[in-house]
C-alpha cells in the first residue's frame, strides 16, 4: 500500500525506515532519554498512527535500531577483513574497518554502550542487546584468530583496542588514533612471537 508522504507516494516500509533513520540520528546526537516519540514523529514527518503501526513503543524503535546497526557493522567487517594473508594483515584490516565505521557511522561514540548505560536496570532487553553485541564482536574476533591459528588471548586485546579507538576519536585526531592503534597492535603481535 502506498501512502502520501512529503509530496511523494511511498510504501509503508519506507515510512518505517524513515522513523528508524530519524530516531537513530536523534538518539545518536542527544541520547535516548532526551528524545521523545513526539520529537521523532516531528522530525520524521509521520503521524502517530504510522509510528504505532510499525512499533509498539519507543523502546521497540531502539531495539530495531540496535539490531540493524549491528548487522551493518558486521557486514562492513566481513567486507573488509583480510583473513588470507596472516595475522598482521588481519589485525590491520580489523582496525581499518573499525576506523572506517567510525568515520561514516560512529563519530559520536558507541550507540550500543550509550544504550546499555541509559537502559541498564530500566529495560533489560535493550541493555542485553547492547551487551550481546560486544560479546558477538569478541566471539567473531576469537573465531577469526582460530582460523588464523593465532593465540586466542589476542581477542580481548584487539577488542580493547577497538573500544579505545571509539573513545579516543572523540578527543584526538583520527590519524593519530589510527597510528597509535596500529602501533599498539604491532607491539602486541610482536610480544606474542
Amino acid at each position: 500500500m502506498n501512502v502520501l508522504y512529503g509530496g511523494c507516494y511511498m510504501k509503508k516500509s519506507q515510512k518505517k525506515e524513515n522513523i528508524i533513520n530519524t530516531a537513530e540520528t536523534l538518539f545518536y546526537q542527544h541520547g535516548f532519554h532526551a528524545i521523545g516519540v513526539k520529537n521523532i514523529l516531528e522530525q520524521a514527518g509521520v503521524a502517530t498512527m504510522t509510528m504505532y503501526y510499525h512499533f509498539k513503543s519507543k523502546e521497540d524503535v531502539i531495539k530495531e535500531i540496535l539490531i540493524q546497526r549491528e548487522k551493518q557493522y558486521f557486514q562492513l567487517l566481513e567486507a573488509k577483513l583480510d583473513r588470507e594473508n596472516g595475522i598482521n594483515q588481519y589485525v590491520e584490516s580489523l582496525i581499518n574497518a573499525h576506523l572506517e565505521w567510525i568515520e561514516t557511522e560512529g563519530f559520536n561514540g558507541c550507540l550500543f554502550l550509550r544504550a546499555k548505560q541509559e537502559y541498564e536496570g530500566i529495560n533489560e532487553e535493550i541493555a542485553s542487546i547492547s551487551r550481546d553485541h560486544k560479546k558477538r564482536l569478541l566471539n567473531k574476533i576469537e573465531n577469526d584468530l582460530k582460523f588464523l591459528k593465532a593465540p586466542n588471548s589476542l581477542s580481548v586485546q584487539l577488542s580493547i583496542i577497538l573500544e579505545g579507538i571509539t573513545s579516543m576519536v572523540q578527543i584526538l585526531e583520527l590519524d593519530k588514533v589510527k597510528k597509535t592503534a596500529l602501533d599498539l597492535a604491532k607491539s602486541i603481535l610482536d610480544s606474542e612471537k
